[in-house]
């Protein structure tokens, strides 16, 4: 089920009231893609930013998937297809500090 604080934000973000729908299927699949990529069965409370402005990314790429970038008039737009790339750094850094198989030891002589 998707995250109701971030079904709320994204709304207010992109000012939208009728895609309730297909907001939570983006939303849901956000979530799936980065539980997996942090090992959780939850989204913990401090990556919610990364689902809100992941979902956001890929909303607003829906009926263009598969392109990298798009031209109308004189605007073009560019993107990654991979919507959790812009995170990889937080996310790398998250689980350096969560996971338990990754814990630190300090060895003193």
């Amino acid at each position: 089920m998707a995250n109701e604080t971030a079904l709320s934000q994204i709304k207010s973000l992109l000012g939208v009231t009728d895609q309730d729908e297909i907001l939570t299927t983006v939303v849901e699949l956000i979530e799936q893609r980065l539980e997996a990529k942090i090992s959780r069965d939850v989204v913990p409370p401090e990556l919610n930013y990364i689902v809100v402005e992941a979902s956001i990314s890929r909303f607003n790429r829906i009926n263009d998937e598969g392109k990298t970038s798009a031209s109308e008039n004189e605007v073009s737009s560019t993107w990654q297809t991979d919507d959790l790339a812009p995170f990889a750094a937080d996310i790398a850094d998250w689980i350096d500090k969560n996971d338990p198989d990754n814990a630190r030891v300090v060895y003193f002589r």
